[in-house]
């Protein structure tokens, strides 16, 4: 039986395990935007079956992992069904064991990585290429990336129709 890693409804994501890999009909790329210096995208194919083009969900590392970690969790299949870019960015703030930095320094929208995601998230919706519904835009995370999602998604709720943390 196959669960999906990403499942999209009535504006609600939700990450589950994914008992299956399977090649999705996208591709990944990395890339230098919004601030940070890499971010792993997948873009797929398809665009969402709600709303207007694709969705994106940014997704956070956790600590003392890799922001590519994320390109090997079979998120492909999913992203391709739902028509959802994934956006991995590499915190560029990082505290201690490579964690995002939500702990420190001030918590605005005009400050370190919180400024960065933010960036990230319009960048790409304000990239036709992408064909991003600005009603779909998630932020997600693991560990202190989770942290750092539910704090950047409180700060911009304007820009974040949801958060994932985990």
């Amino acid at each position: 039986m196959k669960k999906n890693l990403l499942t999209l409804g009535a504006g609600v994501v939700t990450l589950t395990c994914s008992l299956a890999a399977n090649a999705g009909n996208g591709s990944w790329t990395t890339e230098s935007i919004g601030g940070f210096n890499s971010v792993s995208m997948y873009t797929p194919s398809t665009t969402s079956p709600v709303g207007n083009g694709k969705s994106l969900m940014v997704v956070l590392h956790g600590c003392t992992q890799s922001y590519t970690a994320f390109t090997t969790a079979n998120l492909e299949d999913t992203a391709d069904q739902y028509g959802m870019v994934i956006a991995l960015p590499d915190a560029m703030n990082k505290a201690g064991y490579s964690c995002w930095s939500y702990w420190e320094g001030t918590k605005s929208r005009t400050s370190a990585d919180y400024k960065n995601v933010i960036t990230l998230a319009e960048d790409l919706r304000d990239d036709a290429s992408y064909d991003i519904d600005p009603d779909q835009i998630y932020v997600a995370g693991l560990s202190s990336g989770g942290a750092f999602a539910m704090t950047v998604g409180c700060l911009a709720p304007d820009i974040f129709a949801g958060m994932g943390l985990d």
